[in-house]
């Protein structure tokens, strides 16, 4: 017996969305203009060069080295004081012989022979603290005076934004219908429809 058979094929509808984004056109902005004066910065310092003094007068005085002036007002000094102690002993010896001279039992000559071998020996050597060098020094000293300079800038802005704006959209559509088929066939199913 034959049968009919009843077929049915069929498809959704498919929509679609467009979608473009608002954007800005950002090379469109006019950068603001910007003038500048500089004035460098300078040190304008400087650095005075030290110095020492070293006066070693004082040592070499010391050790006997003197100048002309010290050694004759030295000298000149020594020599009117053994003028003036020599006179006065002389003169007191003189007096003693002058008086006693003719006493009994007073011989000059023993006198003055005791007076040469009583003496004292003469000191050959002498220690001294040696007076030091005068050292004075004048340190070096930085001069003048720094620039630290000058920077002016001048900022002029666009007076108004160049800015383009795109703005976005959405748009549907219906991309496929969809349908629906049917068909009889006879005792079997049509699968390749």
């Amino acid at each position: 017996m034959q049968m009919l058979r009843l077929n049915t094929r069929h498809a959704l509808p498919q929509t679609e969305i467009d979608i473009r984004r608002g954007h800005f056109d950002a090379t469109a902005a006019v950068p603001a203009r910007v003038h500048t004066e500089s004035n460098f910065s300078k040190s304008n310092k400087g650095v005075t060069q030290a110095s020492i003094d070293l006066d070693n007068y004082p040592s070499r005085k010391s050790w006997g080295a003197r100048n002309l002036t010290d050694l004759t007002r030295e000298f000149g000094q020594k020599g009117l004081s053994d003028v003036r102690s020599g006179t006065s002993r002389r003169t007191q010896i003189a007096w003693s012989r002058a008086e006693n001279g003719g006493k009994p039992g007073n011989d000059i000559k023993q006198q003055v022979w005791n007076e040469m071998m009583g003496r004292e020996p003469e000191t050959l050597v002498q220690f001294d603290l040696m007076d030091g060098p005068r050292i004075s020094v004048t340190p070096s000293r930085v001069v003048g005076e720094s620039d630290i300079g000058d920077v002016t800038a001048e900022i002029q802005p666009a007076e108004k934004a160049n800015i383009s704006y795109t703005p976005g959209s959405v748009q549907t559509y219906l991309k496929d219908k969809g349908f629906i088929r049917r068909w009889v066939t006879m005792n079997e199913y049509d699968i390749y429809a």
